[in-house]
């Protein structure tokens, strides 16, 4: 059977269109540890940014995972919403995590054979773009020093009470109409690497700051709601998103079903 253009288009189609790459949102929850180690000054201009309009950007996708806000869950909530947010914004590229089972090589009789026998999960990387006060990467420097102090060298333990870095990043797909298609939490994430960040005087873009995260495991959902507040916010302006935002869940997918 020879490919057919037509064909394919047309099965495109019946199937709602192409998933796009540039339609998600990261949110990355602040652990109270690494908060108490965030200049105020920082924390000020971030919170008195202009660009945030939902009251807690970890609030919507509490739901999406059915977190239910537990001693469990307190890594995906963020103790810094106002920086949540203004990550959220900045982060220009992500990656959806892979997942590789590894297997042995072994021989009873005749050829051999794999058999698996552990998972392993791969870092994975965010960029975001830097503003001219680099709170990006003073953020991200902080955090490393909350793992591992440069004056002491002494490791932090990850889950004690007083010393959690660690926290839960999720990453959603979005289609064209802003429903959540595909969305995975990162559990027990932390940064284990700040990537260089060039210098050139021939150079006259702009700064971005590549983190790479190391995470014990993922938590993936399949299919989710649609996000009316952010569609409200592209066809509204912010004013439309807070309306929609304050309704509620139940009234966001009673509308959410009769728009499409």
């Amino acid at each position: 059977m020879s490919f057919s253009p037509q064909l394919f288009l047309s099965n495109v189609k019946a199937k709602d269109g192409l998933a796009k790459p540039s339609r998600f949102e990261v949110i990355l929850p602040i652990p109270t540890y690494v908060n108490s180690f965030i200049e105020q000054s920082i924390y000020e201009k971030i919170l008195n940014a202009p660009n945030a309009f939902f009251t807690d950007i970890t609030s919507g996708i509490k739901n999406l995972f059915g977190v239910s806000g537990d001693k469990e869950d307190e890594q995906s909530q963020s103790s810094n919403a106002a920086i949540s947010r203004y990550l959220a914004l900045q982060c220009e590229t992500a990656e959806l995590p892979g997942r590789t089972i590894q297997a042995q090589d072994v021989k009873i009789y005749g050829p051999t054979f794999k058999v698996p026998f552990q998972t392993q999960f791969e870092p994975t990387t965010l960029t975001f773009i830097c503003t001219n006060e680099f709170y990006e990467r003073k953020l991200f420097d902080n955090w490393l020093n909350c793992i591992m102090p440069l004056d002491t060298n002494n490791l932090r333990y990850a889950k004690g009470t007083e010393t959690r870095y660690l926290t839960n990043i999720k990453i959603v797909q979005y289609d064209d109409f802003i429903k959540q298609i595909y969305a995975v939490e990162l559990m027990d994430a932390f940064p284990i690497g700040v990537a260089t960040q060039p210098l050139s005087w021939g150079e006259d873009g702009f700064h971005r700051v590549s983190i790479q995260f190391a995470y014990q495991k993922t938590r993936v959902l399949y299919k989710g709601e649609y996000d009316l507040a952010a569609a409200a916010a592209a066809l509204f302006g912010v004013a439309g998103a807070k309306l929609f935002d304050k309704a509620g869940t139940s009234v966001s997918n009673a509308i959410g079903r009769i728009i499409f």
